[in-house]
């Protein structure tokens, strides 16, 4: 018990001399800077030299001299494009593959299901695979699949405005 008391009554000791360092510190600090209109004084050998001030005329923040340097707002890659292309390029091209290409170059590969709930599956000119259902946009003039046969799918485009009706048929191997 009077073990613990020298303990904390020591400790209590080393905090109280920390304490009143630090605030002694604090009073040794150089003095304010005076402005510079006013009289010299003499320095002592413990304070710094004082800091001189930003005029106002003088700039503070960096300048950059683009003459000789790369714009780097300028892409890396010109490229020149035409204006039949730029024509042929006002249609935007689809996101979905089914719809960058006509219809016609389809071919209708295989059909499952039964009579309430058919997919087809067509195949394009890369030798990718996809399944239509009843609904599905096919085609660059937005066609939909109308109708899923055993043998046959039906798809309806907007031609104007006549409704286009195109048949793939199922291609039976020999």
């Amino acid at each position: 018990m009077k073990k613990n008391k020298i303990i904390i009554l020591c400790n209590l000791l080393i905090l109280l001399t920390i304490a009143f360092c630090a605030f002694g510190a604090e009073t040794n600090k150089p003095s304010v800077k005076t402005p510079p209109s006013a009289p010299k004084t003499v320095q002592h050998p413990i304070q710094a030299p004082p800091v001189p001030q930003v005029l106002p005329t003088q700039t503070s923040f960096y300048s950059y001299n683009p003459v000789g340097k790369p714009d780097p707002f300028k892409p890396f890659i010109e490229m020149q494009v035409d204006v039949a292309k730029k024509a042929k390029a006002s249609k935007v091209e689809s996101i979905y593959p089914l719809q960058r290409e006509g219809v016609e170059n389809f071919n209708l590969v295989g059909i499952m299901g039964d009579q309430t709930r058919r997919v087809a599956v067509v195949q394009d000119a890369a030798n990718k695979f996809y399944p239509l259902f009843i609904g599905t946009r096919i085609g660059r003039n937005n066609g939909k699949v109308t109708n899923i046969l055993a043998d046959r799918i039906t798809v309806d485009e907007l031609d104007g405005k006549k409704v286009k009706r195109i048949i793939l048929k199922l291609r039976k191997n020999i």
